[in-house]
């Protein structure tokens, strides 16, 4: 069985066995209770068998005394017992025929002596076998396209066309601002599963345009770089590498058992492969957002409308900082927008839209925004635009709105990205992404940052391409 159908157990099983399942949902060990309940929730199709040794019946579903008991051909194994006793349950499932077992136990090759033996007893009994392990502290895997997760907490998941891969599950309920799961894996320790085979997986799925990773360290490394560079030539990989400094490195270590490495040695490995590297969970984020949500960029030159000349310096710094340019506007672009602006005004990029509603009172304030912003989509010397603009009328959501459908029409290889602010801020955003055609950031600094990964990865691809 080949990776890609050995992962596609684990992310999209059509029938699991709930190892571990209390019979009373009070008892204190109630993790597999909690995935049994998520799985009923969510509303997941597939099978389901809780596994008891002496139940008869759990939340309604016919349980079984072992996995030999249970019927035949079940995908995913999820396992949820002490420590001790999980090396003979894995040995049954692997008598059963279960190709993927997720572990959910904690307190093997990250613990003490006992728990690296436990570990080697569970290596052992896996090799010369089709049989995968994923953990073992794991929340296991998610997948929204079925309503799955074999997580104990709720999973915060959405059909957006992002694989998401980590090493710890704080991930899945969701952080805030951040609900990235359309299909996720939680390596946990990661004994068997790596990251290269989420790779690989995720880069035959034809609803992943996106993969995220969160990585604290990794005992595959030269497979990893292998597989992401071949990866990263068809689908965007952005990469959240944590443990850079001594202390977290040690952490890191200490949390999966894995190796860490010093971090400018992973930010140059990664960068020669194609992976994006951000430095934290909101760019993270923004990132992978960026990717689904825009199109490809086709160079580096940003133009940028504004009412405060101040953020415009502010956005020039930026550029520069993200490997950005300021775009240099055509005569034309200048002579479409000199109309509007008193005579003292030297037109430029950013272009600040205030002198041309606040001296001349030509035009409202969108009107003004909304001629600048075509002006710059339209010109040639032109990559992508990002429009600053206050929301303080109703009116301005629809108007933001259709600002975006024309320009998606009108030039649908170049990105629109908008920071909002005032009064009605929040809810312009919400109906702008409402599209899926922009994105609204928190701030310009984070909106030119996205810009500027885009920007990386399209010169990494072209210059594959040029091969």
């Amino acid at each position: 069985m080949d990776v890609v159908a050995q992962m596609r157990k684990f992310v999209e099983p059509s029938s699991v066995a709930i190892i571990g399942v209390p019979r009373s949902p009070w008892t204190i060990r109630g993790t597999t209770i909690d995935i049994l309940r998520n799985l009923i929730n969510q509303g997941y199709q597939g099978k389901i068998y809780p596994i008891h040794p002496q139940a008869t019946e759990i939340q309604r579903l016919k349980a079984y005394a072992s996995i030999a008991e249970a019927p035949e051909n079940i995908d995913l194994a999820v396992i949820s017992l002490p420590r001790d006793v999980v090396p003979g349950i894995v040995k049954e499932c692997i008598n059963k025929g279960v190709k993927a077992i997720t572990i959910v136990t904690q307190g093997f090759a990250d613990a003490d002596d006992e728990g690296k033996q436990l570990q080697k007893e569970i290596d052992d009994a896996i090799k010369g076998t089709d049989t995968r392990i994923l953990g073992p502290n794991t929340f296991g895997t998610a997948n929204a396209y079925i309503n799955f997760s074999s997580s104990f907490v709720a999973t915060q998941m959405e059909e957006v066309p992002v694989g998401f891969m980590c090493q710890t599950g704080v991930f899945f309920p969701g952080l805030v601002g951040l609900k990235l799961i359309g299909r996720a894996i939680d390596l946990g320790n990661g004994c068997d599963v790596h990251f290269s085979d989420g790779l690989e997986y995720f880069e035959q799925d034809v609803e992943t345009k996106v993969i995220a990773l969160q990585i604290e360290g990794m005992k595959d490394a030269t497979r990893f770089l292998k597989v992401a560079n071949r990866v990263a030539r068809r689908k965007p990989i952005v990469a959240l590498k944590a443990g850079k400094s001594e202390q977290a490195a040690q952490a890191a270590q200490s949390h999966t058992g894995s190796l860490v490495g010093k971090d400018e040695i992973w930010s140059a490995a990664l960068k020669q492969v194609g992976v994006i590297k951000v430095d934290d969970i909101e760019e993270l984020g923004d990132t992978a957002r960026a990717f689904h949500t825009l199109p490809s960029i086709k160079g580096r030159r940003i133009g940028i409308t504004t009412i405060s000349g101040g953020l415009g310096i502010i956005c020039i710094d930026a550029c520069q900082k993200y490997g950005l340019e300021i775009a240099k506007l055509s005569a034309a672009t200048v002579n479409r927008f000199s109309v509007l602006c008193p005579s003292w005004q030297n037109v430029s990029n950013p272009v600040d839209t205030w002198p041309a509603v606040g001296v001349t009172k030509k035009a409202s304030l969108f009107e003004v925004q909304e001629i600048a912003a075509k002006a710059l989509l339209d010109d040639a010397g032109v990559d992508a635009v990002l429009c600053i603009l206050g929301v303080f009328v109703p009116s301005a959501e629809i108007d933001l709105r259709q600002l975006v459908e024309q320009a998606s029409k009108s030039h649908p290889d170049k990105p629109l990205v908008f920071y909002l602010y005032g009064l009605l801020a929040n809810e312009a955003k919400n109906k702008l992404e409402e599209t899926s055609k922009t994105l609204a950031f928190p701030s310009p600094e984070r909106a030119i940052r996205a810009l500027g990964h885009l920007a990386d990865y399209s010169e990494f691809r072209t210059s594959y391409e040029r091969l």
